[in-house]
Formats: C-alpha cells, sequence, structure tokens
C-alpha cells in the first residue's frame, strides 16, 4: 500500500509539472537519442538566461554611474559659471566655499557602488575611490586637503610665485612629483586600482562578458584625466582667495589657469557620460537580442519536450482520484479491529 501510495504522489508531482509548465516531466526518459538534443536547448537556454539577467544588472550599474557624473559636471560647472563674477575678494570667498562643496559631491558621487562594490574603484572594488578631503590615508599619513595647502604655501605675490605654484601642483595631479611621491594623486587622493602595476604595466580595466562574443569594460575610474583635473581646479579655487593676490597678472594667471582646469574637467567628464550612455545603448541592444533569443529556444525546447496539457490534466484528476481512493481504504484498515468480529 505504501508503495502504491508513493507511486501515486511521484505521478501527481509529474503531471501537476506538466500541466504547470507545459513540458513533459520526465522528458529524457519519453525523447530516446533525441534526449541529447534536448540538453543541448536546455544549456542554451540556461546561458542565454545568464546573459540577460547579468547584463540587467550591468545595466543598472551603468545607469548609476551615468547619473553621478552628471551630478559632479554639475556641481563643478556651477562653480566655473560663478568664477567669472565673482572676482572682488568677497565673492572669491564665497566662491571658494562652493568649490569646496562641489570637491566633496565630487568624492561622494564618484563613491557610487551596489552590492558588487564601488563602481569607479577598477578592480579594486571593495574600496571607496577617492580619499576623503580632509580625511588622512592610511597608507602615506597624508589627506588631500593637507598636500594642497603645503604645495601652496608661501608666498603668491608675483607671476613666478604663481607659475611655479600651479606647475607644483600640477606634478601632484599627474603622478610626477619626483621630490615627495606620497604627494601625487594615485598615492594619497585615489584608492582604486592605479593606472600602472609594480612593474609599471598599464592596469587593464575591469570588464564584463555581456554575450558569447563581446565583452564591455568599465566606462569609468576615478583616476580618469577628467576627474583629476576637476579635482585640481576645483582645489585650487577653494584653496586660494584669488582677491589676496595682489599682483594682476598673477592673479589673472591663477584664475586662468583654475578655470581651465575645471572647463577641461567638465569637458572631459562629459565625455565619460556620453560615452557611458553609447555604452548602455549598446548593451540595451544586446540584451533584446538575447531576449529574442530566448523566445525561439523556448519555441524549440516545446516543440521537443511539449506536452499535451490537456491530457496531463486529465491524468492529473484521476491520479488524485486514486490517491484519495487508496487513502481512504488506508483509514479504513487503520480502523479494523479483531474486537469487531466476537
Amino acid at each position: 500500500m505504501r508503495e502504491t501510495t508513493s507511486r501515486l504522489a511521484d505521478q501527481i508531482s509529474d503531471a501537476s509539472r506538466e500541466v504547470t509548465t507545459g513540458l513533459k516531466a520526465q522528458p529524457f526518459d519519453a525523447l530516446g537519442h533525441k534526449s541529447a538534443d534536448a540538453i543541448a536547448i536546455r544549456m542554451q537556454i540556461q546561458r542565454n538566461d545568464g546573459f540577460i539577467a547579468s547584463n540587467t544588472l550591468l545595466d543598472g550599474r551603468f545607469l548609476a554611474v551615468e547619473t553621478s557624473l552628471g551630478s559632479i559636471r554639475t556641481a563643478a560647472q556651477d562653480v566655473l559659471d560663478q568664477s567669472f563674477v565673482a572676482l572682488t575678494s568677497t565673492g572669491s570667498k564665497s566662491l571658494a566655499e562652493i568649490a569646496r562643496s562641489a570637491i566633496d559631491t565630487l568624492i561622494e558621487r564618484s563613491a557610487v557602488s551596489d552590492s558588487s562594490g564601488f563602481l569607479m574603484s577598477g578592480t579594486r572594488s571593495d574600496v571607496s575611490p577617492l580619499q576623503g578631503w580632509t580625511e588622512v590615508n592610511p597608507d602615506t599619513g597624508l589627506s588631500p586637503a593637507g598636500i594642497v595647502e603645503d604645495v601652496l604655501s608661501g608666498p603668491m605675490n608675483s607671476l613666478a610665485d604663481v607659475q611655479s605654484k600651479i606647475a607644483a601642483l600640477k606634478a601632484v595631479f599627474s603622478d610626477s612629483d619626483s621630490t615627495n611621491p606620497s604627494r601625487n594623486f594615485e598615492a594619497s587622493f585615489y584608492n582604486g586600482s592605479p593606472t600602472r602595476d609594480a612593474n609599471g604595466q598599464v592596469n587593464p580595466p575591469l570588464t564584463v562578458r555581456v554575450s558569447t562574443t563581446e565583452t564591455m569594460a568599465q566606462p569609468v575610474q576615478a583616476n580618469a584625466t577628467a576627474m583629476r583635473d576637476l579635482m585640481r581646479g576645483l582645489a585650487m579655487v577653494s584653496a586660494v582667495d584669488a582677491g589676496q593676490i595682489s599682483d594682476p597678472d598673477a592673479r589673472a594667471a591663477w584664475i586662468d589657469e583654475a578655470r581651465n582646469a575645471i572647463a577641461n574637467g567638465i569637458s572631459g567628464t562629459t565625455e565619460l557620460e556620453t560615452n557611458t550612455g553609447v555604452l548602455r545603448s549598446r548593451l540595451s541592444t544586446i540584451t533584446e537580442t538575447q531576449q529574442s533569443r530566448g523566445t525561439l529556444l523556448a519555441k524549440e525546447q516545446l516543440l521537443l519536450e511539449g506536452t499535451d496539457q490537456y491530457d496531463a490534466a486529465t491524468r492529473l484528476t484521476q491520479l488524485q482520484t486514486q490517491l484519495e481512493s487508496s487513502y481512504a481504504v488506508t483509514a479504513r484498515l487503520s480502523r479494523l479491529s479483531f474486537l469487531n468480529y466476537l
């Protein structure tokens, strides 16, 4: 009786699955020599579904990066726009505060992340890409704000003074400060995967396979030239009150350099934003193709493994009736007693 009940339960489970999916519950038993074809189609469906799922997540990451770049660009553009009118000492002080806020926006929005980690840190996705402006980097013992203050310390009364400070600041943000390498951008400002490895070889970007024939590279890292230019220009505006530079030529040189750095950074950020949008468009096309392929594969699977759902529903009803009868007999037998016949 137990064997019969167990067999009926298994058959009901199979019939129920066939009613729900429209596919044979035990396709390989039914297909015989065509089982290999069914297995191949199932593997293709599984791989195709995997690409669709991962590409959907990737699109969300690209969108998050694109949105963050837009916020960074907007904050920098506000500083650049106001720099053309804030040339008095009072205006310069106010502009310095706005520039300082824009630096915070740059650092915060570069730290965009999801369950996979930080999206602008390259292969070092476990760390936030940019060091907090006033936070000491544990590897160098220096903070970005402290480095800028150190580089810009001393007089700025002449054009030569200003040009010297500009050159020193450029060296820091281009990782070419050989006198004090700890002050370089990738040493104290940036925590993600560096441009080059310990052997001087270029570090490849983080890449993701989006189809059987195509991969996509992470569109942005926070050590991109655009990010460096933005931070350098904003640092120049926030750290120095241009109105206090007495020499007109020196003041003009400082302001022009700061504006150019911010403008170049905005242009570069816009390009990064556009490139990310292009990648999203390409990814959308790939995913749509995979979804169409998924539909075709499902049809092929149905041709091989499909079952008559009406017939399956009829069998399910019959099996349920048999199982109920079996339970009824079992229950009746369990109530029998020798005493009933005395």
